[in-house]
């Protein structure tokens, strides 16, 4: 029976999936910024995976959290390709359908 208040199972697979691509983006963004180039993979890899801890704690700011990865996402891909969509497509639709996911 499901109680008022009770907040469910916490979203362990989605979680673990989280830190497990998040620590693979932060390892390649720390290879990639070691050879001179962008920071911003490495600070998002470690964004999501820890947004993919806190999901498998419980918690929602988890979810919070990958919205911010996202959000940042989307900025850094506008600024560097602009609005072309070819050039967006890979960097944005992995991300985005993941969150949709979390909003599920």
């Amino acid at each position: 029976m499901h109680r008022a208040g009770r907040r469910g199972r916490p979203p362990i697979v989605s979680g673990a999936l989280l830190v497990l691509v998040g620590l693979v983006l932060a390892a390649g963004g720390g290879w990639l910024m070691a050879l001179g180039g962008s920071w911003f993979y490495l600070a998002s890899g470690l964004l999501t995976a820890l947004a993919g801890w806190l999901l498998i704690r419980g918690e929602r700011w988890g979810a919070y959290l990958y919205g911010l990865a996202w959000a940042a996402t989307l900025v850094w891909s506008l600024y560097e390709v602009g609005f072309d969509p070819w050039s967006l497509a890979p960097r944005l639709i992995v991300p985005t359908l993941f969150g949709l996911w979390l909003l599920m």
